[in-house]
């Protein structure tokens, strides 16, 4: 397999940038997805939005630092807000200077048709910005509108801009979409830049419940099958329960996850 596989470090949301990199380093992973989700956790230091000079260069450093790679930007909780264009364009800015190809976020609230007007006037303006830098703009599966790869396909192509793709998220389909991957991953594969690599515990709606990869209830055989023209991008993210788990657990299930993807020919 010739796919670049990263950890996303919302796996580690209640610890710093630094512990997430080590634990993803020394599980075997060469590449990681800074998650930069204000008002949750902050894991690029200074954030985008208050980043000046070379202030990017620190990041990368302490990346590098732990012998990985910098492969996308998760900026999650920015898109539906008075300022999302400006404060995206920040997190574009700071991937473009980082040299990395994909910036991961979700929807936003989209509730009724203004918010949709929103959305897409906002993501027009984004796509345009980011194709001038290379970027590509994934849109994940999380929230009650962008919440299944059928969904995600019809805004895919109403947003209708190269530079506008899915990150595809094979546990959040159920969580918020309660549908199951191994069928719905077919309308999202033409539209996917990105997947994030999740596993579920119970397969209900609703149920927070994102174990370590292996570990739970997906049929990762049909999934990963299905994928096989699919040569992109892809992040092991591992959410648990919703609880706090200590720093030991935590690494313990990145660790589980590599060996797992590692089986698969991943690594």
């Amino acid at each position: 397999m010739d796919n670049k596989v990263a950890v996303v470090t919302s796996t580690y949301p209640k610890h710093n940038a630094d512990q997430a990199m080590e634990g993803i380093s020394k599980a075997g992973f060469k590449y990681v997805d800074l998650a930069t989700c204000p008002g949750y956790f902050e894991h690029i230091d200074p954030r985008p939005e208050d980043m000046a000079g070379d202030d990017y260069k620190k990041v990368l450093e302490k990346v590098a630092g732990y012998g990985l790679t910098l492969l996308a930007v998760s900026g999650h909780t920015r898109m539906g807000k008075p300022d999302t264009v400006d404060s995206f364009k920040k997190v574009i800015d700071f991937a473009s200077k980082a040299n990395v190809s994909y910036v991961i976020t979700d929807t936003g609230e989209v509730k009724n048709k203004n918010d949709e007007d929103k959305f897409y006037s906002d993501i027009s303006i984004l796509a345009d910005y980011a194709k001038d830098k290379n970027i590509t703009i994934c849109l994940e599966m999380h929230g009650p509108w962008c919440n299944t790869g059928v969904r995600g396909a019809k805004i895919i192509q109403k947003a209708a801009h190269p530079n506008v793709k899915l990150n595809y998220d094979t546990s959040n389909v159920i969580f918020y979409g309660d549908v199951r991957p191994e069928e719905d991953i077919d309308a999202a594969l033409p539209y996917m830049a990105y997947i994030h690599l999740k596993d579920n515990g119970s397969g209900k709606k609703d149920d927070w419940n994102f174990p370590a990869l292996g570990d739970g209830i997906l049929d990762f055989d049909t999934i990963i099958k299905k994928l096989k023209n699919y040569n992109g991008p892809i992040d092991a993210e591992i959410e648990f329960d919703g609880k706090e788990h200590s720093l030991e657990e935590i690494n313990a299930a990145v660790a589980r996850s590599y060996d797992f993807l590692k089986g698969y020919g991943y690594m």
